[in-house]
């Protein structure tokens, strides 16, 4: 009985999600209210409020969400790539999360620029910086874990997230970042470098 409710939950969390998402594309995050998810959802108000009491936590666990996919997309790198985890390998995957064309991307970006006015988005930022760091490292090979510290240097944050609100807002930025893709690589290659040496945190 009680696997068949957390069941029932899981359905219900994923359609609220699912709902919450296509309204947030549609409208944005600052322009969607409540009621604009319930109506969206086959739930009642009580139903919906019964899991998630405001949309800041709705987008909280569909930044989770995106944080699985990302997972999902370095374990498919991996699987696919002959080599060490070197630093190539390690550049390259940082540019395939810049040029993703997804609708969790389109909502992370969203949720970048919504951070701006909203403190409760602000406040979650460095959760979902945690968040990511441990889903990342535990989906690692053992051993290979220290390549990854970089992920929560401050500049590769704000560097990665701002290639991400260009692909998403500025028209021909992605198209142009695909066209020269092989050079965003030597970029981060060289920060890399300069991590490892201690120039840049």
């Amino acid at each position: 009985m009680e696997k068949k409710k957390e069941k029932i939950g899981q359905i219900r969390r994923r359609e609220i999600l699912e709902a919450a998402k296509k309204v947030f594309l549609r409208k944005g995050f600052a322009d969607t209210v409540m009621e604009d998810i319930i109506q969206e959802t086959s739930l009642s108000r009580g139903g919906v409020y019964y899991y998630y009491i405001n949309k800041v936590d709705i987008m909280h666990d569909l930044m989770k969400q995106g944080i699985d996919y990302r997972v999902g997309q370095v374990k498919a790198f991996m699987a696919a790539y002959s080599g060490r985890m070197d630093q190539m390998a390690i550049a390259e995957m940082m540019v395939d999360k810049i040029l993703d064309r997804s609708d969790l991307m389109s909502l992370y970006a969203m949720y970048l620029q919504a951070q701006k006015t909203n403190q409760e988005l602000r406040a979650l930022f460095p959760v979902l910086v945690q968040e990511n760091f441990q889903a990342v490292s535990a989906g690692m090979k053992e051993g290979e874990d220290p390549a990854f510290q970089m992920m929560t240097s401050r500049f590769l944050i704000a560097f990665i997230n701002t290639m991400i609100l260009g692909c998403e807002t500025l028209e021909g930025a992605r198209d142009s970042f695909l066209r020269n893709r092989s050079f965003l690589v030597e970029i981060l290659m060289a920060f890399i470098k300069a991590y490892e040496n201690g120039k840049v945190d």
